[in-house]
């Protein structure tokens, strides 16, 4: 967990519940979220955001390809990346420097493979995770929160509409936005019309 907090999360301690998770899945008994391809990532593994390793050489060659590539390595910087799920959606902490500190643990922001960032709600990680797979799905809400209820990881609320929010601020989609029309402009580009 040291080399997890250091390398996943900047130093910050690991919350509990995503203790949890990583140590079932880490130690081979899995957790619930499995079942949806969403699986906690490697220490050591590659922050998501900064793997451009699909390009090819022709993307490559294009200044605006580039210049999102540029701004989803810069955004990494503010998405502490927890997991990822098989159709490559990052799940992680918002850890903008603008953000309100007061917020433990900080918001959960998805990231999708065409960087659309969604905002989750619930107040921990497990929750925003849950959030996101039950969508108006009560039994499934029932039994994902009961299958977490086995792992010790508790769940705040008994549906998806009573997880509530943390919101992020700045919006992760806004600062994306700024990065890319500011890195189009290094390039030559044309900038925010």
């Amino acid at each position: 967990m040291k080399e997890f907090s250091l390398l996943r999360l900047g130093g910050r301690p690991v919350p509990e519940d995503v203790r949890l998770l990583a140590t079932a899945q880490w130690e081979g008994r899995g957790h619930p979220f499995e079942r949806f391809g969403i699986t906690i990532l490697e220490p050591g593994a590659q922050h998501p955001l900064t793997d451009f390793s699909y390009l090819g050489e022709k993307e490559r060659a294009d200044p605006d390809i580039m210049a999102n590539c540029a701004a989803s390595a810069q955004m990494a910087t503010y998405l502490m990346a927890v997991a990822q799920d098989e159709d490559s959606n990052v799940y992680g902490y918002w850890l903008h420097p603008e953000q309100r500190t007061d917020r433990n643990p900080p918001p959960v922001v998805k990231v999708d493979s065409e960087l659309t960032y969604w905002e989750l709600g619930g107040r921990t990680f497990a929750e925003a995770c849950l959030y996101d797979i039950a969508f108006d799905d009560d039994a499934l809400f029932a039994e994902v929160s009961a299958a977490l209820a086995d792992l010790h990881v508790p769940v705040s609320a008994g549906s998806r509409e009573g997880l509530g929010e943390l919101s992020a601020d700045p919006a992760p989609e806004e600062v994306h936005r700024r990065l890319y029309y500011a890195e189009r402009e290094r390039l030559g580009l044309p900038g925010e019309s």
